[in-house]
């Protein structure tokens, strides 16, 4: 973490702002209080003590108090990273389209269908919804989106759309051409090889000392004249 937010989570853990003990010290005072038993099911999540955070998950589920939801989806989420199957994210996100919590439904499902790694289509589908979900676009993020799509040879038309908006919108230099690199790659996926050349060769002219730049053009160019 930078400097300062590293200080303030320091001065919280101090002062026993959310820290395990003192929400365990609130949970004695009132056991079914939402925001104490969310809070914990979070805080056991990052402690990977999946048993406990579903514990307090249920709690607040057996106790009514889950206005928003938000519990609800959690124990959905659960449940598939324990089983690994994705529908049920996937049918959250299709009845819920408006929930805050339906992108974090689809981009979990996405993941858990990628670690299967047999349903290429459903991957870049569920891909697709994330991005076009996400009302503030993310160079970054685009970027690795273009760049799975070059991986599995599917919806390379997109990929470039996509790959092209994060260059466009990336002010740091040596970002920017990493994402040329991607936009390269997706070139010469889609056939375009001599328009792939010309992009890798952007990134070249940047860092001539990159040796992964270097084996790109390599591979572009000798793709053109197989063995």
């Amino acid at each position: 973490m930078p400097p300062e937010p590293f200080l303030e989570k320091l001065n919280q853990i101090k002062n026993g702002i959310n820290t395990l003990p003192t929400l365990l010290g609130e949970l004695e005072l009132d056991g079914t209080k939402f925001s104490t038993l969310f809070k914990l099911a979070n805080k056991y999540e990052n402690m990977n003590d999946k048993a406990s955070a579903r514990e307090m998950i249920n709690a607040i589920l057996e106790a009514g108090t889950d206005s928003s939801g938000a519990a609800a989806f959690q124990s959905i989420l659960y449940d598939a990273r324990e089983t690994r199957d994705p529908t049920p994210l996937i049918v959250y996100a299709d009845k819920n389209p408006n929930s805050e919590n339906s992108i974090n439904a689809l981009q979990e499902a996405m993941y858990l269908v990628r670690q299967r790694g047999v349903d290429p289509e459903l991957e870049a589908n569920l891909y697709i919804r994330v991005v076009n979900a996400n009302k503030d676009p993310n160079s970054g993020y685009l970027n690795g989106f273009a760049w799975r799509m070059s991986e599995l040879k599917l919806n390379l038309d997109l990929a470039l759309e996509k790959v092209n908006w994060a260059i466009e919108n990336e002010i740091d230099e040596k970002n920017k051409h990493m994402y040329i690199d991607t936009k390269a790659e997706v070139l010469w996926k889609m056939g375009r090889v001599e328009e792939a050349i010309a992009e890798i060769e952007k990134c070249i002219s940047f860092d001539s000392e990159d040796k992964y730049y270097g084996e790109q053009l390599e591979k572009f160019q000798k793709s053109q004249n197989p063995a």
